[in-house]
C-alpha cells in the first residue's frame, strides 16, 4: 500500500449491531427506570390513602368525643337547675315551716360537691 495508512473497516452488520444494542439498553433502562417510579408513585398512593382514612377516623373520633361533651354539659346543667330548683323549695318549706313555729337547725357548712 502506497502512503503506509492502515485502514480497517468493520463490517456494517457489527456497526449496526453495536447501535441496536446501544438502543436496547436504553429503552431498557427507560423501562426499569419507568417502573422504579410507578413503584413509587403506587406506594405514594397508597401512603396518602393510609393517612386519608386514619385523619377521617381522627376526625370521627373527635366528632363523636365532641358530642359525649355535649351531652354531658346538658345533663350537668340540668342537674344543676334541679338542685337549685330544689334548694329554694327547701328555702320555701323551712320558711313556711318557721311560720307556723318549727324549730330548724341551721345547714351544714360542708357542702357536697
Amino acid at each position: 500500500m502506497v502512503g503506509g495508512g492502515v485502514t480497517a473497516q468493520a463490517p456494517w452488520w457489527a456497526a449496526g449491531s453495536v447501535v441496536a444494542l446501544w438502543l436496547f439498553r436504553e429503552a431498557w433502562t427507560a423501562l426499569l427506570a419507568r417502573r422504579k417510579d410507578r413503584t413509587e408513585t403506587d406506594a405514594n398512593v397508597d401512603l396518602l390513602n393510609g393517612l386519608i382514612q386514619r385523619v377521617k377516623s381522627l376526625e370521627e373520633s373527635q366528632a363523636q368525643t365532641t358530642m359525649k361533651l355535649t351531652e354531658e354539659i346538658k345533663l350537668r346543667m340540668t342537674a344543676q337547675e334541679q338542685a337549685h330548683r330544689l334548694r329554694l323549695r327547701i328555702m320555701s318549706l323551712e320558711a313556711a315551716m318557721r311560720g307556723v313555729g318549727a324549730v330548724i337547725p341551721p345547714e351544714d357548712p360542708v357542702e357536697s360537691a
